[in-house]
């Protein structure tokens, strides 16, 4: 049997396509992963100024790479014409650091006056003489009131309303305290109302709205005390007096910001002035004589003293 010749067929002559190798395609998807990782690390490596970067060097012993420039370069010599010198005196405590023990801090002081002030609690009931010098303290002007609630039994207890502002010769107010003494009935709820009413006026005087919770303290005959830029407002139980309640409105100077404070503008050490020579600029005594010239609320009827 004759042998058969095989005869090898070429891929053109049987129409079949070469397969393509797969590297470029592997090399295209390589390039890919590398830069899209570069960029997640070069991202993260510059963030905040650079600060991963930073880190990463200073772990290395690398800081000389972002060291700030030194400064030792030589000047560059300028062409023109040269001035002269001007020296420039310098405050020594510019080149220091800030000194917190002079630091000061914002206070308030009782602006209202004396006389303004015994003028519009006179208006609301509590009469009293005006603005007039102490019997005890010559160098202290007080403004003083008290009204007594008589009890419809003969047998009962009365009520009454003490008031007291102490202040300088000049009209400035120091200090504001008052004593109630309330009992159950008619004549008590009379006294605690004066009383409501009178804070409610010093309250809208001196314009110090943070302390409106004391005249609610008063309403419900409940302690409150707060200390509010160097002001100290309390209103408490008496520990004396049965049914006796305390009001004072005064500075307070157990900060030591306060004090410092109130030492730099006090007027004490201030040289004498020539009569009718006023120690404040105009502007803000015409403030205070447009705060004195606001009309009056109407307050109740003034109780005849009993």
């Amino acid at each position: 049997m004759p042998h058969r010749i095989r005869r090898r067929t070429s891929r053109k002559e049987t129409g079949v396509k070469p397969v393509r190798p797969e590297r470029s395609s592997h090399l295209l998807f390589g390039v890919l992963v590398v830069v899209i990782l570069s960029t997640i690390v070069a991202t993260f490596l510059l963030a905040n100024d650079m600060y991963h970067l930073r880190s990463l060097a200073r772990r290395y012993g690398l800081d000389r790479l972002f060291a700030e420039p030194s400064g030792t370069e030589a000047p560059v010599a300028l062409k023109g014409r040269r001035l002269d010198p001007v020296p420039v005196e310098i405050p020594r405590y510019f080149f220091t650091d800030f000194i917190e023990p002079a630091a000061g801090a914002f206070v308030r002081e009782i602006r209202v006056r004396g006389p303004a002030l015994c003028a519009e609690l006179n208006r609301v009931g509590l009469k009293n003489p005006g603005w007039q010098p102490s019997e005890y303290d010559g160098r202290t002007s007080e403004c003083l009131s008290e009204t007594r609630f008589a009890a419809p039994d003969p047998a009962g207890v009365e009520a009454s309303l003490f008031f007291i502002a102490k202040g300088t010769p000049e009209g400035e107010v120091r200090s504001i305290r008052m004593k109630l003494v309330a009992p159950a009935g008619m004549p008590g709820e009379t006294a605690q109302a004066w009383l409501v009413g009178a804070l409610s006026e010093i309250i809208d005087r001196t314009t110090w709205r943070d302390f409106a919770p004391a005249i609610d303290a008063a309403r419900q005959l409940t302690d409150y005390s707060a200390i509010r830029f160097g002001i100290s407002v309390e209103f408490s139980r008496d520990f004396v007096i049965t049914d006796g309640y305390n009001f004072i409105l005064a500075p307070d100077d157990r900060s030591p910001l306060v004090r410092r404070t109130r030492a730099y503008f006090s007027p004490d050490g201030w040289l004498p002035l020539r009569p009718g020579e006023p120690r404040l600029p105009e502007a803000i005594i015409r403030h205070w004589r447009m705060s004195e010239a606001k009309p009056a609320k109407t307050g109740r009827a003034a109780a005849s003293p009993q």
